[in-house]
C-alpha cells in the first residue's frame, strides 16, 4: 500500500508511553489507514515493552516492528533502519514518549505542497503545565523560503526532528541520514535538511506535537540525563556536524547553527555531577568546536562568558572551577523557578 506519511519511532524500554503515542496516531484526522508506523526497538530489556510492540505488530496492518539484535544506545540507528523501510510519500521521526495533536498530519500533509521540508511548532508538556514554544519569529505565522539563504534564521529554531515532515525521496536522494552511536543526530539531519532543501515551510503558529519534558528521578528525558556518556555523545555529534559543514562548503552557517547548542551544552555540564577530571577532559575536547563556532547566546545573559573565556584560553582547570561556581548559581535560579511554578499550581 502507498501511504501518505511514514512515522518512524525508535524505542527502548518505553512501556506505557507507547500506548499514548499510538493512540495519538490512530486518532489522526488524516486517517490512520493513510499512515504507516514503523517502530524500531533498540534491544529493549523490558518484557512489557516487547509484549506491547508484538501486539501492535499483530493488531494493525499498517504498523510494523523491527527488533534490533544489539543495543546501539542512541536513536540514530533505529531511525535510519526505519527510513530504509518506509513506504510513505513523506516521513517524520517521532520520540516514543510523546504524542501528536489530532490534526497534526492532516495540516502538515496539506501545507507541504512542493516543498522538501515542513516544520511545525510544539507544546512543552511539564508535570504541572503546558507551554507553547515561542520561536524567534514571535507572531509571524508562517515562513516559506525556496532555500536557506532566503532566511538563515531557520537554522536557529529547535532541531525538534519530530516536528519536521520530509519528502522521503529528498532524504534518500541527498543521502541524509542520522548519526549513529552518538547524540545530536537530530540536529545533524535538521541542519543538513535545511542546507539541501529546495523549499522549506515553517508553520510557526501550528502546534503539532506534545513534547514531554520529564526530569524526575528514574524518569528523565534524554536532555536531562547529565552523565558523561550523554554529554560526550553530544560533543561527538557537534564535531560530526562541523565535518559536514566543511564537506558541504557551508562553514559560514556554523555560528547560526551552534549559537544555542554550545551554551546549552555548557549548561548541561554545569548541572551535571561529573567529577573534576571528567569536566576538565570534556572542556579540553570541546576547545576546537568553541574556537570555530562559539558566539554568545543572549538568552544566558553573559553568565557563561568567563567559562567560555577559560576554554578558549585553554585554562581548563579554571574552567572547572568556574563551572562549579555556576552550578550553585544555576541551581538557585532553578529552585526559584520551581517554587514559582509550585505556588502558581497551589493558587498562592
Amino acid at each position: 500500500m502507498n501511504y501518505k506519511i511514514s512515522v518512524i519511532v525508535a524505542t527502548y524500554n518505553s512501556g506505557d508511553f507507547l500506548n499514548e503515542f499510538l493512540d495519538s496516531i490512530k486518532s489522526q484526522s488524516l486517517g490512520f489507514e493513510d499512515i504507516e508506523v514503523i517502530f524500531v526497538d533498540d534491544a529493549s530489556t523490558d518484557d512489557y515493552t516487547l509484549d506491547l510492540l508484538n501486539n501492535f505488530n499483530e493488531s494493525y496492518p499498517n504498523v510494523s516492528v523491527i527488533f534490533l539484535d544489539e543495543n546501539s544506545g542512541f536513536p540514530g540507528t533505529g531511525r535510519n533502519r526505519g527510513l530504509d523501510l518506509a513506504g510513505g510519500e513523506y516521513v517524520i521521526f517521532a520520540d516514543h514518549d510523546d504524542s501528536y495533536v489530532e490534526n497534526a498530519f492532516e495540516v502538515m500533509y496539506d501545507k507541504i505542497n512542493e516543498n522538501d521540508m515542513l516544520i511545525s511548532n510544539f507544546n512543552q508538556v511539564f508535570d504541572d503545565k503546558v507551554v507553547k514554544f515561542k520561536s524567534l519569529y514571535k507572531d509571524t505565522p508562517t515562513v516559506c523560503v525556496k532555500n536557506i539563504d532566503e532566511d538563515r534564521n531557520l537554522l536557529r529554531i529547535p532541531a525538534a526532528i519530530w516536528t519536521r515532515l520530509f519528502r522521503k525521496d529528498f532524504l534518500v536522494e541527498n543521502n541524509i541520514r542520522f548519526l549513529e552511536r552518538m547524540l545530536c543526530e537530530d540536529v545533524y539531519v535538521a541542519t543538513l535538511g535545511c542546507l539541501k532543501a529546495e523549499g522549506i515551510i515553517y508553520l510557526n503558529d501550528f502546534y503539532s506535537y506534545n513534547y514531554k519534558i520529564r526530569d524526575s528521578e528514574g524518569n528523565r528525558s534524554t536532555i536531562h540525563i547529565r552523565n558523561r556518556k550523554y554529554i560526550e555523545a553530544m560533543l561527538d555529534g557537534y564535531y560530526e556536524i562541523a565535518k559536514m559543514l566543511e564537506k558541504e562548503n557551508k562553514t559560514g552557517y556554523g555560528k547560526e547553527i551552534f549559537r544555542q547548542h554550545l551554551t546549552s551544552w555548557l549548561y548541561t555540564i554545569v548541572l551535571s555531577k561529573l567529577d573534576y577530571n571528567d569536566k576538565k577532559e570534556l572542556f579540553e575536547k570541546s576547545y576546537d568546536i568553541f574556537k570555530m563556532y562559539y558566539t554568545q547566546d543572549l538568552y544566558f545573559k553573559k553568565r557563561y562568558n568567563n567559562l567560555v573565556d577559560n576554554i578558549l584560553s585553554k585554562d581548563f582547570d579554571k574552567a572547572v572551577v568556574e563551572a562549579n561556581k555556576l552550578e550553585k548559581t544555576q541551581e538557585n535560579m532553578n529552585d526559584r523557578s520551581f517554587l514559582s511554578r509550585l505556588k502558581r499550581k497551589l493558587g498562592r
